[in-house]
């Protein structure tokens, strides 16, 4: 399954929007507030099997997904429409409304489909830490994480894959890759991860350390480690990830472009939000090798405006790059405070 293309109306931050994505890596940059998390989250919403988008955006009232909405209207109607045309491979469009009187948020999704495939959706939340007794305490709502942390933890409690099956054989060099990033060894007896009686713990330097002792960008990265680990994450999967390179240090987020890579190149569809300066141009340098790779710009031309969407096959076809034209000027300014 890939996802093709993505149109949006009247939906939070888009009076109107469309994306058209690759199948390897697609990277949307923005300044907040201009719904990369957003358009994500909606492509999730549809293609996964949690159909609950109160609990997906953690909201009370899905008439708040609706741009320029009014509280005060409950009249809502909220359905999906999916048309499927067969062939050798399946087109499948996916259409949610959401609906108050005359005000419609639209949300279009055009998936080329082959196989049913469980997405996953990393959110900026490390969430192996507080994996233990994460279930009872959803359920009883007794922590505010929305559904996609749910999701993230079911696909967590999965049990890992025996080393002869196909799922991991067909992504076990990245697997040994992470495991070599995170443990500075090659040596690869001992799972880098692993789950015992619901609590995790890391294989570092020849010590079982309780997750809680590990730093928080290589929980991170455990936590892709373990999903691959356990065939929740396969060479056909698709892969959302908001802000990877969080609690990264540099080194780590220009391996982390080089693990992207890697899974695009083995079949993963994979999209990414991100403010950071060196994995969006380390991930524009890959772009210049033959791998699928596309960048998407949400900006505001100010803020009364809707948010605009502009793409391209590198961060030179971009336009409107925040995080360049911050770095532009803050070099602007040290030039500034050493001329003086």
């Amino acid at each position: 399954m890939k996802i093709k293309d993505l149109s949006l109306k009247n939906f939070t931050a888009f009076e109107q929007a469309k994306f058209n994505f690759c199948d390897g890596i697609n990277v949307l940059i923005g300044t907040n507030g201009t719904g990369k998390t957003h358009a994500m989250k909606a492509m999730y919403a549809v293609v996964s099997t949690s159909s609950d988008w109160n609990k997906i955006f953690n909201i009370k009232n899905i008439n708040n997904l609706i741009r320029n909405h009014n509280d005060d209207n409950e009249d809502i109607a909220f359905y999906k429409n999916i048309e499927t045309t067969q062939g050798l491979i399946y087109n499948q469009i996916s259409l949610i409304k959401i609906s108050i009187e005359e005000i419609k948020a639209e949300i279009k999704l055009s998936i080329s489909k082959s196989e049913e495939v469980s997405p996953i959706y990393l959110p900026t939340i490390e969430m192996l830490s507080i994996y233990d007794h994460f279930f009872a305490t959803y359920e009883r709502r007794e922590i505010p994480y929305d559904r996609i942390c749910y999701d993230l933890a079911l696909a967590l409690n999965a049990a890992v894959l025996r080393k002869t099956h196909a799922d991991y054989q067909s992504v076990e060099p990245i697997i040994n890759n992470l495991q070599e990033i995170i443990t500075g060894s090659k040596n690869t007896e001992h799972d880098v991860v692993v789950k015992e009686s619901e609590h995790f713990y890391f294989n570092l330097n020849g010590n079982k350390l309780d997750v809680n002792l590990v730093a928080d960008g290589y929980r991170k990265l455990g936590t892709l480690f373990y999903l691959l680990r356990n065939g929740s994450l396969t060479k056909n999967s698709i892969l959302f990830w908001d802000e990877p390179e969080a609690n990264l240090n540099p080194k780590l987020i220009v391996k982390v472009a080089k693990i992207l890579q890697a899974l695009a190149a083995a079949g993963m569809q994979i999209f990414i939000a991100t403010h950071d300066y060196l994995l969006s141009h380390e991930l524009s340098l890959l772009a210049e090798n033959p791998i699928a790779l596309k960048f998407f710009s949400l900006y505001q031309p100010n803020e009364q405006l809707s948010v605009i969407v502009e793409e391209g096959q590198t961060l030179a076809d971009i336009a409107h790059n925040p995080i360049l034209e911050e770095f532009a000027a803050h070099y602007d300014r040290e030039v500034e405070l050493f001329s003086n």
